[in-house]
């Protein structure tokens, strides 16, 4: 039995059961990639795990594409025209992209902690998923408030210079953090990070 062609954007595993969402995004996906000359080379070599949808308020909706750790550096060279082009397609959604990482629990024997790789542990995995967020945007700081009730909440600051470029997104950002790694965070500028200056 074939797979129709659309579907080979999708990981081996999801091909011949995708979900609606997936099965759209393919075909999107698809499209792009045979009718853009930009985009062509470089996503005809990659494909998508799953993706997820969002509601971010205002009647707006966030699509988050998973796509495999592997395609990272490729997956930063064409992002944000490909999230524009995805944006056009699906008027009223906006679209991010982060790579798959595994988290692995702590061992319960002590003398086996290190054998857990840095990159493996749980604040690693969700710092570099809010690195994959926030691209091409850089964090240049990161804040953490403890509330008198004993909760937390995330600060996570952007580079001013890319206030006009992703200010509209942040609302995405703050809901899909907390969907995805339970941390109430709230997004600012900072206009010189080496001073820890909070832009206004």
């Amino acid at each position: 039995m074939s797979i129709a062609a659309h579907r080979r954007k999708l990981r081996k595993s999801n091909r011949k059961n995708p979900s609606p969402l997936d099965e759209e995004i393919s075909r999107a996906v698809y499209d792009i990639e045979l009718t853009s000359p930009k985009l062509k080379t470089a996503l005809s070599a990659l494909h998508f795990n799953t993706a997820k949808e969002f509601d971010i308020g205002r009647s707006r909706r966030c699509v988050v594409v998973f796509y495999p750790l592997r395609f990272l550096r490729k997956m930063h060279k064409i992002q944000s025209l490909l999230s524009s082009e995805l944006e056009k397609k699906f008027s009223g959604k906006q679209f991010v992209f982060i790579s798959q990482r595994k988290i692995r629990q702590r061992p319960k024997n002590i003398y086996k902690i290190q054998d857990v790789p840095r990159s493996h542990t749980m604040s690693s995995v969700h710092d570099a998923m809010l690195d994959d967020l926030v691209y091409p945007a850089d964090v240049v700081s990161r804040r953490t408030r403890y509330l008198i009730d004993g909760s937390q909440q995330h600060k996570v600051y952007l580079h001013l210079k890319e206030k006009e470029r992703v200010e509209h997104r942040v609302d995405a950002y703050a809901v899909v953090y907390k969907r995805l790694t339970g941390k109430e965070t709230v997004f600012g500028f900072m206009s010189n990070p080496a001073l820890q200056q909070v832009a206004a």
